[in-house]
């Protein structure tokens, strides 16, 4: 089976949730399959040094440069879409489909179904991580001004306009959760929509460290204060609202009865504002490390205390895995099937009740070896990568373009400029 796959980014280093599961996939597929991998990026210079990466899992691997436009010549179009615009993209992938067979398109996010031509006999599967129109509904609920709340209701009104329209081009539409399933099928009727979650058996001696520099991993000694983690990165905006909002609003009530609890905010990329939250000598910003490893070896807590977000948090999946007590919001916790008898992750909306369930683990190490128990024991029912790996093949087969015939309809013809 020959397969066009396209990716706004390189997807290695796995240094985000959308990369890991987009390299666990590729990883797996391309021992058996033809993988012509295409990335739209919006950051070429760093995503061309690890390239050589990928080579033995895929037929071939092109990088393209976003183009940064005008967001306002385009006034219909979400910004989202315009910052993944790339001509040179959009021609090499016609011209690609027009010389090979290709059996199936799949495309990570609705943004990227732009480079394809408006007409098509190839199948398209299109995974969306997010639904992304609704994160633009929850950024106008916190925005604080009239001005951003403007802003973002725009946003929202045209990126639904623009998924639904791409959701109806794709053949099958993928999502990670089943509440993602829900909404976009409330949103756009008629669409043939599956629901595959990400595995959490992560491939762990990946050689990618020596590629980057970063601090030294570590070394807490026998004497570490009380330990509160976060991990995230921080190219992704949402990740930065949380770790404001747990840093400036949260953090301080846990100080109250905690007064020497320290908290770590670990990972790629973090922004300016990130850093400025170690005026805090009890808040350390870590930026990228070699391994997560002694993070989460010596975390009594770790948090995901996100406002913003969909599909499911790969951060979460590595601390259930690791088995630790985690405290995080409903957001942040999506994709997570919380039975009546089954809490691996404690949940908690208000900002009062984040901090008491932090403090709780903080001070009583018997509520928290209980916790770790629990999310360890749930991490072993999730689905592995290669059952998810498994689930894509069959999909693949099942729309393949082998005796295939997509039915006829008067939107797929629509193409974005």
């Amino acid at each position: 089976m020959r397969i066009l796959f396209l990716t706004a980014h390189l997807p290695f280093p796995p240094l985000s949730g959308g990369r890991r599961r987009e390299f666990e996939l590729i990883s797996r597929l391309g021992t058996n399959y033809e993988i012509y991998l295409c990335c739209i990026t919006k950051s070429w210079l760093t995503d061309h040094k690890y390239v050589s990466q990928l080579r033995s899992y895929c037929s071939s691997i092109d990088l393209f440069k976003t183009i940064t436009s005008d967001h306002r010549q385009y006034p219909i179009y979400p910004e989202q879409l315009s910052r993944h615009t790339s001509e040179e993209a959009s021609v090499h992938i016609s011209t690609l489909l027009g010389k090979k067979r290709f059996d199936i398109v799949h495309v990570e996010g609705y943004y990227l179904m732009q480079h394809l031509p408006a007409v098509l006999d190839v199948p398209v599967l299109l995974v969306e991580h997010n639904i992304e129109c609704l994160l633009m509904l929850q950024r106008y609920n916190l925005a604080s001004s009239q001005e951003e709340k403007s802003y973002f209701w725009r946003e929202y009104i045209y990126t639904l306009k623009w998924e639904a329209t791409f959701w109806k081009r794709a053949t099958k539409c993928v999502t990670l959760t089943n509440d993602d399933k829900i909404s976009m099928s409330h949103l756009q009727e008629g669409l043939d929509i599956r629901t595959v979650p990400d595995g959490t058996d992560h491939q762990k001696f990946i050689d990618y460290a020596p590629l980057r520099s970063g601090p030294t991993d570590a070394n807490f000694g026998n004497n570490k204060p009380p330990f509160i983690l976060f991990v995230a990165n921080f190219e992704y905006e949402p990740n930065v609202d949380g770790a404001l909002y747990f840093s400036n609003t949260i953090f301080p009530l846990v100080l109250k009865d905690v007064c020497n609890a320290k908290l770590f905010l670990v990972g790629n990329a973090p922004s300016t504002a990130v850093r400025s939250l170690t005026v805090n000598k009890q808040i350390e910003v870590t930026g990228y490390v070699n391994s997560l490893i002694p993070y989460y070896e010596a975390a009594d807590v770790v948090i995901c205390p996100l406002r913003i977000g969909g599909g499911i948090k790969v951060k979460i999946l590595e601390a259930l895995s690791a088995g630790k007590a985690i405290v995080s919001t409903s957001v942040g916790a999506q994709g997570l099937d919380h039975g009546r008898h089954v809490q691996p992750v404690v949940i908690a909306d208000e900002t009062p009740a984040f901090a008491k369930k932090v403090i709780q683990f903080l001070v009583d190490p018997i509520e928290r070896s209980r916790q770790e128990q629990e999310a360890l024991a749930y991490s072993k029912t999730l689905p592995t990568w290669q059952q998810v790996s498994q689930q894509f093949v069959n999909y693949y087969d099942e729309i393949s373009a082998r005796g295939y015939k997509k039915p006829n309809n008067n939107n797929n013809n629509h193409s974005r400029f």
